[in-house]
């Protein structure tokens, strides 16, 4: 087994003014599908991980055998884990070797194919609520750190991390890319975008997105580009599991070889950074549904909360209706909390004071998030972070958690509005965290447009 050629990097980060490290990103060798083998694109690419239900990875499973689910979750079965907050390891101990099998057989056979070292610009136009919306990003390697990186913005969980370390581990390979969103000027990204070089694919999937893939490896470009980014603050905006399983990875591979990580594939991460100016960053909200909630759960909330909170019934308990009021500018301190058949909006009074608040960072007082899990779930209702581990569902559609709410006895649901893409920029920079699952950033990065090797195998062949 050849080592991939590392791809020469500069001997350090720069600094700032204020001596902080500021971000490297070097084009890689990406991994694509062979497209005189597999031309469907949308037949093999898939959503993140956390974001596949159980229906879709079955579907997923049976579309196309070089669908790139087979690398990222186990086969479908009855003993499926929320993959959002658990490890897949108690459904298919062995899956990780077969999912590396796999990606090792698929470059063997060239349906997976490698590019020489370039960086990426990738455009994604979608339709929401609608209105269709563009937003473009560039994929690169981002080099590695332990004490610098990009601000993150929400808290993680173990189980996940130990999940996703294990298959890093037996793939050796960046497959799917974080998110991250940047500053800058948009005139300066408009620059980098418009030479965006050689058009690599172009394809429409099965939600009416439409993917465009261009690549680049001018010196004197990947040079501006380059001194562009370590300008720049990074945010994670999705894919907090990754960055850290990538980190422990990184920690891992230095102890067990003694070699200098930016030297070394492993000491970079695959990454898309999106300018925070791009007009398609859209961030929906997360709802919690939880259950073996309390007896007269609703009514102990009403009676804790009535001071600080007003509460009132919802006349229009339906989803669309709910989500609508949400995304007043005026709500966003609003939670409507949902049992059985009945719905109440919870709004946080104007300058109350209220004592776990109080205790949390000032950024993140106001935010609905923070009310929900600091004052509501946890002051009013006394319940802890221990009890809702593994009794929280973390939910994108409003029906969906309001349904479960009415059909489940003892189950609630909590609706949230969304957050948007600056209030997460400026939270993170301030180095505090959300509760996890604060924020969905639509749409997803599908995984399969690029994969990054990160750990020494030679991809077989070369694409065109």
């Amino acid at each position: 087994m050849h080592r991939v050629p590392a791809i020469p990097f500069r001997n350090s980060y720069k600094k700032d003014k204020q001596n902080r490290l500021m971000a490297f990103i070097s084009p890689f060798s990406g991994l694509r599908y062979n497209l005189e083998l597999v031309p469907n694109l949308a037949r093999v690419i898939a959503p993140p991980y956390d974001k596949i239900s159980t229906a879709e990875r079955a579907a997923l499973w049976e579309r196309d055998p070089y669908n790139v689910v087979r690398l990222i979750l186990p086969p479908p079965s009855s003993v499926e884990t929320d993959v959002a907050t658990q490890s897949t390891a108690g459904e298919s101990p062995g899956w990780y070797g077969q999912a590396a099998g796999w990606y090792r057989d698929w470059i063997r056979q060239g349906i997976l194919r490698a590019d020489p070292p370039r960086f990426y610009i990738y455009r994604q136009t979608f339709p929401y609520q609608g209105r269709t919306w563009t937003r473009t990003g560039l994929f690169g390697a981002l080099r590695l750190e332990d004490n610098a990186g990009p601000h993150a913005h929400e808290y993680t969980f173990d189980g996940p991390k130990a999940d996703r370390l294990r298959l890093l581990g037996a793939t050796q390979a960046n497959l799917s890319p974080i998110f991250l969103l940047a500053d800058g000027e948009p005139a300066q990204w408009d620059d980098i975008f418009s030479r965006s070089g050689t058009l690599l694919l172009r394809f429409e999937d099965f939600e009416g997105q439409v993917h465009e893939l261009y690549a680049f490896d001018s010196p004197p470009l990947v040079k501006a580009v380059q001194d562009f980014i370590q300008d720049r603050t990074l945010v994670i905006a999705d894919g907090h599991h990754r960055y850290e399983t990538a980190l422990n990875y990184r920690r891992m591979m230095r102890e067990a070889t003694g070699r200098d990580p930016s030297r070394e594939p492993w000491g970079s991460v695959l990454a898309l950074i999106v300018p925070m100016a791009s007009p398609g960053l859209l961030v929906l909200p997360t709802h919690r549904v939880i259950r073996d909630m309390p007896e007269r759960w609703l009514e102990r909330l009403q009676e804790k909360a009535a001071s600080s909170c007003d509460v009132t019934p919802l006349a229009d308990g339906r989803g669309a209706a709910i989500r609508e009021l949400l995304g007043r500018p005026e709500h966003r301190r609003t939670i409507v909390a949902a049992g059985g058949e009945t719905a109440w909006q919870i709004t946080l009074k104007p300058e109350v004071s209220v004592p776990s608040l109080q205790a949390t960072p000032a950024p993140l007082r106001d935010l609905n998030i923070t009310i929900l899990h600091q004052f509501l779930l946890g002051e009013c209702l006394g319940l802890t972070p221990e009890f809702l581990q593994n009794r929280i569902r973390y939910l994108r559609e409003e029906e969906e958690a309001l349904a479960l709410a009415r059909r489940e006895p003892g189950t609630a649901a909590f609706l949230l509005g969304g957050l948007s893409p600056r209030t997460v920029f400026d939270v993170s920079r301030q180095n505090v965290r959300m509760p996890q699952k604060s924020t969905d950033f639509y749409p997803k990065i599908p995984t399969g447009l690029v994969i990054r090797p990160a750990g020494g195998l030679e991809p077989a062949g070369t694409a065109d």
